[in-house]
């Protein structure tokens, strides 16, 4: 298992794609930032719901649903059906691996590509709007925790949003068919039950128990401890329940 961990480290790390999309995701942190502010005294921005400081900034990315269920979609792709076209899932299983260990381990690379993914638009949005327009709050060892811990937890929900599509990758093993599946599954399933959701008052409250609707839940509920626990152990609740189906997918599947 450790060695299938060190290979797919050594991967991300080696990887230009992921270090060309999180460039990419620390460029729009800027554009952000700067657009912030510059609406900084105009009567619009609490129209259009624009934070200033540096704090707010990191929560406002971590409850931007489209982004983080797109940038878990491409770590899909990458981490899974990546492996499976370049036939090096095929290799580890021809000397000797278990498909166990070599699916825990893609499970553990998914989550940490979409957390390097994902960092720099975060942190890259609570610095630089930091700098240019304050932190907003004292920084201390608990609201660091705060955040680490929102941070972790909006890496399981995108995740989680995008349960069917990683069941779907040990399925059809195509980065093609599974990045346009899962990019109409977010952004016409998944915003048009978000729709609803904000719509129709029960459909709101039953999609709050979903990884759609965790994200804006959290955020509802200022990021309390209790709201953060909670959309934790949904999202992981979800992602086990699509792991267990994806390993017995790829435990019978005839790889060639």
């Amino acid at each position: 298992m450790n060695r299938l961990l060190q290979s797919e480290i050594s991967k991300l790390a080696q990887s230009r794609l992921l270090g060309a999309a999180s460039l990419l995701m620390l460029a729009l942190a800027a554009v952000t930032s700067l657009s912030a502010w510059s609406y900084r005294g105009s009567p619009r921005a609490a129209e259009l719901e624009i934070v200033f400081s540096g704090y707010d900034a990191f929560f406002a990315a971590l409850r931007d649903t489209p982004t983080l269920s797109l940038l878990a979609l491409l770590s899909i792709a990458v981490v899974v059906c990546g492996d499976f076209e370049n036939r090096t899932a095929q290799l580890k299983i021809a000397v000797g691996y278990r498909r166990a260990p070599i699916f825990l381990s893609k499970l553990a690379a998914l989550a940490a590509t979409d957390a390097l993914l994902l960092l720099p638009y975060a942190l890259g949005r609570a610095v630089i709007q930091g700098a240019l327009l304050g932190f907003g709050r004292p920084v201390t060892p608990e609201v660091l925790a705060a955040m680490a811990g929102t941070f972790l937890t909006a890496v399981l929900a995108g995740i989680a949003i995008n349960a069917v599509t990683l069941v779907l990758a040990f399925a059809l093993r195509r980065t093609v068919l599974v990045v346009g599946t899962g990019f109409c599954l977010v952004l016409l399933g998944g915003n048009a039950l978000a729709s609803f959701g904000a719509s129709i008052p029960w459909a709101g409250r039953i999609l709050a128990a979903t990884p759609l609707g965790l994200l804006r839940a959290m955020a509802a509920a200022s990021y309390a401890p209790s709201a953060v626990a909670r959309a934790f152990a949904i999202s992981a609740a979800w992602i086990a329940g699509a792991a267990l189906a994806a390993c017995r997918i790829f435990a019978k599947a005839e790889l060639k």
